[in-house]
């Protein structure tokens, strides 16, 4: 069989991708649930900020702090997926929150959205691939 046709990307290219993107997908788990929520956000000095209304989503940050956070992509026949993992902050000091109202996030839902959350990544991983058939089976080896 040919080399592997999934190319991990680094770090850097991994934030490449995520500060072209306006909206991901951020998985909590509480109370022995997994929720997956879509969120518009912004990358700023390699942390994603998003805001949310209260609600379950910031229940959620606030008991688990756990988060894993995924962005996707497929543009020219090049698939590419991006996720970050980290501990998730409802931001309460008005230290925090005047340096987060100047990313000037807006909600894409019309709904009033006070509250901020900060990633803070503990671990970032992307990959690609080009999109193709699946190869044949005869052609798979076994050693």
């Amino acid at each position: 069989m040919n080399e592997n046709p999934i190319k991990t990307l680094n770090e850097d290219r991994c934030w490449e991708l995520l500060n072209q993107h306006q909206v991901g997908r951020l998985a909590l788990a509480a109370g022995g649930e997994i929720d997956i929520y879509p969120v518009n956000f912004v990358v700023h000095e390699r942390k994603i900020y998003f805001r949310t209304a209260a609600g379950q989503k910031l229940s959620e940050v606030v008991i688990s702090r756990k988060a894993a956070f995924e962005i996707d992509e497929i543009v020219d026949g090049v698939a590419r997926s991006v996720v970050v993992r980290g501990n998730a902050h409802w931001l309460t000091s008005e230290t925090d929150m005047s340096a987060v109202e100047s990313l000037r996030l807006k909600a894409f839902a019309p709904t009033y959205k006070t509250n901020w959350v900060e990633i803070e990544p503990t671990g970032v991983s992307g990959r690609e691939f080009e999109i193709g058939d699946e190869p044949d089976y005869d052609e798979l080896i076994v050693g």
